[in-house]
């Protein structure tokens, strides 16, 4: 059964990628030592909003927005071959590797405090975790832009996402 999600949750999920995006690109311009305490702090926002966002999901009813849908690959090849109804499991995947990755910069981030040797490490996942967001964003205009874009160039193609 699905059930029509509620406004405060989408508002909710907007506030956490703005809290989420602007913490992660004030870390990430901060990551010199002249803003080391503003990039200190801007991490632990990130950090602290991972772990806010996985709480919401636990507590989120089924249905919900703010619930993380478990990635797998049978609902992408049911897509794929022109089935599939509901939310595109595309989502599933980005939540996860988005997640992962920038939840894993900010550990590592403030794990380095006390182990140096760890800096490196969260220097190295941090970049690798800005491309994640990159792809991200680029994944979600898209989905929801650039079928739209496909459609008016192609127009009797049937598109699968």
């Amino acid at each position: 059964m699905s059930r029509r999600s509620r406004r405060y949750e989408l508002l909710a999920l907007r506030l956490w990628h703005a809290l989420v995006f602007g913490a992660f690109v004030v870390a990430y311009l901060t990551g010199d030592e002249d803003t080391y305490d503003m990039h200190f702090f801007a991490g632990y926002v990130v950090l602290g909003a991972i772990a806010l966002r996985l709480i919401m999901a636990a507590a989120a009813p089924a249905g919900s927005p703010l619930r993380l849908a478990r990635p797998s690959l049978t609902p992408m090849l049911e897509r794929l071959r022109g089935g599939g109804k509901g939310r595109n499991p595309v989502f599933a995947w980005m939540a996860a590797i988005v997640l992962f990755a920038v939840g894993l910069a900010a550990a590592l981030g403030a794990l380095a405090d006390p182990l140096v040797w760890l800096e490196d490490v969260h220097e190295g996942i941090s970049e690798f975790s800005l491309w994640v967001v990159l792809g991200h964003v680029a994944v979600i205009v898209f989905l929801f832009q650039g079928r739209r874009l496909l459609a008016r160039l192609f127009p009797h193609h049937r598109p699968i996402a």
